[in-house]
């Protein structure tokens, strides 16, 4: 497949279904770009809000942590291994395995045109997932968002027992604009989330949203390199399905090993794809570029690497970063996709909210 031109910033949390445009995208406007942010969120980076009290935090901090219906909690806690080591990490759990069979109904139909930018780079290497009960894929969930009869799509990956990390833009619309549920997030009763679904089969069951979080870098002010969030489940399902390992460094990441796998709305609704076997191929303070094809409904899909024993700061499956984006812009985010990195600060956000 010949490579697509760019078009309009992706917003991977996708329409699916026959509602009109206007239902999916009002209210979103463009994100900033990653080096429009990168000036913020070194200043916001480099004060001490980790340690000041959550009061200190303010609505000018990226950083700071927001939620659809309380006080998220409190101020992300430094992380490190030892002084200087210029990184830190968590490693996942393969889980039990204990299965809970249900079902969902299928669900047909594409994204109108234009609503995202196409993010298959070259010929198609992307390669379904089937069965989806093996660990890590077993820890990667679909989300499905319905608003009346209109179905929409994103992906999470669970890193611990009852909470999964995501896209920003899964949870809220960003730049300020509205979602219609509590503290202008999306409503979360609208919210099923479903662990390494296969299909019309739900091999873990189901969860629903108990709170929905992301930053005020993506909900007020709409940037590209503060899109992530994360929601709180009503289960336990990381317990069975295993969780992610996760971890930052500041050195660079170009030439880490990359695999990319969600579920995208070009393909049968409800199967996991995965495109394995590449590397990151540029680096910057936010965001992470690679060229594993992906479509639409695969924001929030875990950037992972399978870290070997000894590995710094994380070992076995690891995230470095949530993928977001396809091409747009000016290279290099016209040439790659890309998505979130995982900051010091976003470390240690995804850690407080973990609990």
């Amino acid at each position: 497949m010949r490579l697509s031109p760019p078009l309009a910033r992706l917003r991977s949390a996708v329409l699916i279904g026959g509602a009109a445009l206007s239902l999916a995208v009002a209210g979103l406007a463009p994100p900033a770009s990653a080096e429009t942010a990168s000036a913020e969120t070194a200043s916001a980076e480099t004060a001490s809000a980790e340690t000041a009290p959550a009061a200190a935090v303010t609505a000018a901090d990226p950083n700071a942590a927001v939620a659809d219906d309380k006080a998220p909690p409190g101020s992300g806690h430094l992380l490190t291994n030892a002084a200087g080591a210029g990184g830190a990490g968590t490693s996942g759990t393969k889980g039990t395995g204990y299965l809970a069979p249900s079902t969902s109904p299928a669900v047909t139909g594409k994204p109108p045109a234009g609503q995202f930018t196409r993010t298959v780079i070259g010929t198609d290497s992307r390669v379904r997932v089937n069965p989806t009960t093996t660990y890590p894929t077993s820890a990667i969930v679909q989300i499905v968002r319905t608003a009346g009869t209109t179905t929409f799509g994103c992906t999470g990956w669970l890193y611990g027992a009852s909470i999964i990390a995501t896209a920003g833009h899964c949870v809220h619309p960003g730049g300020g604009a509205d979602g219609g549920g509590g503290n202008g997030f999306y409503p979360r009763a609208n919210y099923t989330i479903i662990p390494a679904r296969n299909g019309g089969t739900n091999p873990f069951g189901t969860c629903t949203a108990t709170q929905l979080l992301s930053v005020n870098g993506w909900t007020v002010s709409g940037n590209e390199g503060n899109d992530y969030g994360a929601i709180r489940l009503s289960c336990s399902a990381g317990n069975s399905t295993g969780t992610f390992g996760f971890w930052w460094q500041s050195a660079s990441l170009n030439g880490t090993a990359t695999t990319v796998s969600g579920y995208p709305c070009d393909k049968t609704f409800g199967e996991q794809w995965r495109h394995a076997g590449l590397s990151v191929t540029a680096t910057q303070t936010q965001q992470v570029f690679y060229q594993n094809d992906t479509a639409a409904c695969q924001s929030g899909s875990p950037v992972y690497q399978d870290r070997a024993a000894g590995s710094s700061f994380c070992t076995g499956q690891c995230v470095m970063a949530i993928h977001a984006y396809g091409l747009h812009g000016s290279s290099p985010h016209s040439t790659d996709n890309h998505g979130t990195r995982i900051t010091e600060a976003v470390f240690n956000n995804l850690i407080t909210w973990r609990g």
